[in-house]
């Protein structure tokens, strides 16, 4: 039982983490209202779709391994949108 349990929560701590840095680049797009934060809240938008997807279907790796690579893009556009978004208020200094 316990086991289960912890399992479940390694399954769900990245949903949380992902959740997080969702609504911390919502409330950062709520104030400057950069397109910068909007490609990084696309992204981390899908990545929370393929952890969800893993979640719910665990299986779903096997049967399509495309998957990782789609993930691993959608995790190279967040970072590129909170670069572009870190370069661009530092600029405005």
């Amino acid at each position: 039982m316990e086991g289960g349990l912890m399992q479940g929560l390694q399954s769900l701590a990245p949903i949380a983490m992902a959740l997080m840095v969702l609504a911390a680049l919502v409330l950062l797009w709520r104030r400057d209202r950069s397109v910068w934060l909007i490609v990084a809240i696309a992204a981390e938008l899908a990545g929370l779709v393929f952890r969800g997807a893993l979640f719910v279907l665990p299986d779903v790796a096997r049967t399509m391994p495309l998957l990782f690579t789609v993930w691993t893009l959608t995790s190279l556009v967040f970072a590129a949108g909170l670069l572009g978004y870190a370069i661009e208020t530092t600029q405005k200094r």
